[in-house]
């Protein structure tokens, strides 16, 4: 078939081939996939007959684990930690995520024909001490402290400690310090010049920054705002894209396009067993998102993965040349570090989540240890 009918086709949806552990047996459109155990699975048979995933919604999972409705739950929101981590009947597993969520500043736009960022040289956030200003605003520690018990920490790169051969730990980044996002701003032009509280631009024009975030739970929104007030108290307005935080997939169609009305947008990546930079940042890079380039950047970029950074020494020191090079741009600047959880009904035995383990290597040694879940 051709490649445009391919993501759209039974072959795909509802029949696809399957080579792990378990392959798919029954789909239910936006509700569940039921697998059945591939008994000619490589490493050998698997214990469970068969497993069933379903969607449920953040708000009600910890009421369903509760109640023993589920085994596993993945992606859990690490925000509604406190709703799991007393059940009986579940053990909540944790590990360092392989991802950094990230505040971006809107610095061009993407030229599709040509494939490559175009920097915009009138970028409304296009002064660096603007954008390290909006940075030391943000109260992270604190957001960190009351919402995610622990499970997020201010991130001073962008790449995780997770990766140990190439974070940079000595990197200052931008901890809270609003008198000094104060006096970035005065530096930078960007002053209160009529009293009302807010800061205008170098030329005495209200100034009013667009920030971009993905809908979510009420405590998201309640964080969101949180932020926007930190913002205020240094004197820089900040209102919603759109007045309101914007569904996941519209979001992301919105920072793709270079919606107009983002100058900056809350996100996250994930980086994978292996965090080289360059599939995001560079000149040819569509998730480039910030759309920012300069020819110090690619020289950075492509010095992590050259032929020298086949010496595990050269590509350490390489990965943190280029984490000190965009800490000192702050132009896409690390919110985050993430711990993510996963709470486990007491009765399934061999789960693991060590990364060591590889993706789909242990899940043939899944078991149970009762007929049904403990409640």
């Amino acid at each position: 078939m051709s490649v445009k009918d391919l993501v759209k086709s039974d072959e795909v949806r509802k029949n696809p081939v399957t080579l792990g552990a378990f392959v798919v047996d029954k789909v239910v459109n936006g509700e569940s996939v039921q697998m059945v155990a591939n008994k000619n699975y490589f490493r050998g048979e698997p214990k469970l007959d068969k497993v069933v995933i379903e969607i449920v919604p953040s708000s009600s999972a910890a009421a369903a684990m509760k109640a023993g409705k589920y085994d596993i739950l993945e992606s859990y929101p690490a925000n509604q930690y406190a709703d799991v981590k007393d059940l009986k009947n579940t053990q909540v597993l944790g590990r360092p995520e392989l991802a950094y969520s990230y505040l971006g500043f809107k610095m061009g736009k993407w030229d599709s024909k040509k494939g490559e960022v175009v920097v915009n040289p009138e970028a409304k956030m296009g002064d660096v001490k603007l954008r390290q200003a909006m940075s030391y605003a943000l109260n992270i520690e604190e957001v960190a402290k009351a919402y995610y018990d622990g499970l997020r920490e201010r991130g001073n790169s962008l790449i995780p400690p997770v990766f140990a051969s190439y974070y940079d730990k000595s990197l200052a980044g931008f901890n809270y310090d609003p008198e000094k996002a104060k006096s970035l701003l005065k530096e930078a032009g960007y002053e209160d010049k009529d009293g009302d509280g807010f800061v205008e631009d170098p030329n005495g024009k209200a100034f009013t920054v667009k920030l971009a975030t993905m809908a979510g739970s009420d405590k998201d929104d309640k964080i969101t705002q949180f932020y926007i007030q930190n913002w205020k108290d240094v004197g820089v307005k900040v209102e919603l894209t759109t007045g309101r935080p914007i569904e996941f997939n519209s979001f992301y169609d919105k920072v793709q396009a270079d919606d107009k009305d983002i100058d900056m947008f809350m996100a996250a990546w994930g980086t994978g067993t292996n965090p080289s930079p360059i599939g995001l940042f560079s000149k040819n890079a569509q998730f480039n998102y910030s759309r920012y380039t300069t020819p110090e950047l690619e020289k950075l970029l492509a010095d992590i993965d050259s032929k020298e950074s086949l010496d595990a020494a050269h590509r350490g020191e390489a990965f943190k040349a280029w984490q000190q090079y965009m800490f000192e741009q702050a132009v896409t600047v690390p919110m985050y570090f993430r711990t993510e959880i996963f709470p486990v009904n007491n009765r399934v035995k061999g789960y693991s989540i060590n990364y060591l383990d590889g993706i789909d290597k242990h899940y043939q040694d899944i078991e149970l240890t009762a007929d049904t879940p403990a409640k």
